[in-house]
């Protein structure tokens, strides 16, 4: 295990992006491990999302989607600008850093696997945050990114709604993020969502758009999460809804009509406790791809 943390430590130490948190050094001794990173000085997201940061919160929509892209292209690097490839694990807003300009750093790389590219996912035990790991992993082990790409819809949503990933003071129905959310937005109260602490809405169409991407991001279904690449794609496209997506969703929906119903009432508990029988991200995505469509001239 030592020889493993270090090679995997010493790959990490390589790497090179101005999104990702650059790894100094580290010390192993025994069961300690110590990794040593470079001085980030605006603190992280977490504390600006849910801190005591003052009356308001200052992250505009304009920020936080900054915040959104930069983390983006920081995990495409790990993920496809890398060989072996580098799953993070552990995507959330408290590993988030932020400099005085509000460019992300995604930083803490302890719980990192390495995954060369004759492998699809390699099998480790289940570490990561409750809230933030895929279903998939949290129930069977087996890592890829697509796990990251789960947390990082999760990371959208918070920064849409301004909201825990899990929070159990709200009310029941409320406890988990991506459940109210999915049911938001299919009951066409996308604008419900959105933090009531931003200083100004976003446009119907920018919130649509970061909307369409989270929910993609956390589809229970891991082969249909997007690349981390395509992320950043539908995030700065300009054909939105994107073209592609759309004709998919046209194309799947009559096989999906049937059974849509049971599906969505079938709601199985992993071994984490973290819901997972999450409704399909395509019934979702409709509602969305209906609405814009009504409203298109």
């Amino acid at each position: 295990a030592e020889k493993e943390f270090k090679v995997e430590v010493e790959a990490i130490g390589r790497v090179r992006h101005k999104n990702l948190v650059r790894l100094l050094g580290y010390c192993a001794e025994g069961a300690h491990r110590m990794l040593v990173y470079e001085y980030v000085d605006n603190g992280n997201l977490e504390q600006w999302l849910h801190g005591d940061v003052g009356p308001c919160s200052p992250l505009t929509w304009e920020i936080r989607m900054n915040i959104v892209l930069g983390t983006a292209k920081g995990l495409t690097y790990l993920h496809e600008g890398l060989e072996p490839k580098v799953v993070h694990r552990d995507i959330k807003s408290s590993n988030i850093l932020l400099d005085k300009q509000w460019n992300p750093k995604v930083s803490d790389f302890g719980l990192a696997k390495l995954l060369g590219s004759e492998r699809s996912y390699v099998t480790t035990r289940v570490m990561g945050t409750f809230g933030y790991v895929a279903p998939e992993y949290a129930s069977t082990g087996m890592l890829n990114e697509r796990s990251d790409v789960y947390s990082f819809g999760i990371l959208l949503m918070e920064l849409i709604s301004g909201r825990n990933p899990v929070d159990y003071s709200r009310p029941q129905g409320e406890v988990n993020l991506v459940e109210w959310l999915k049911a938001m937005v299919t009951n066409r109260n996308s604008e419900g969502v959105l933090d009531p602490r931003l200083p100004e809405k976003p446009s119907s169409r920018a919130l649509k758009r970061a909307l369409l991407v989270a929910l993609r991001c956390v589809d229970p279904n891991a082969q249909k999460r997007p690349k981390m690449g395509h992320v950043i794609h539908m995030l700065e496209a300009d054909d939105f809804p994107f073209r592609d997506d759309r004709r998919a969703g046209r194309e799947n929906m009559r096989s999906l009509r049937d059974g849509l119903k049971d599906r969505l009432t079938d709601k199985p508990v992993n071994e984490s406790g973290d819901s997972s029988g999450y409704e399909s991200g395509a019934h979702t995505n409709r509602s969305i791809w209906r609405k814009q469509e009504s409203e298109e001239p």
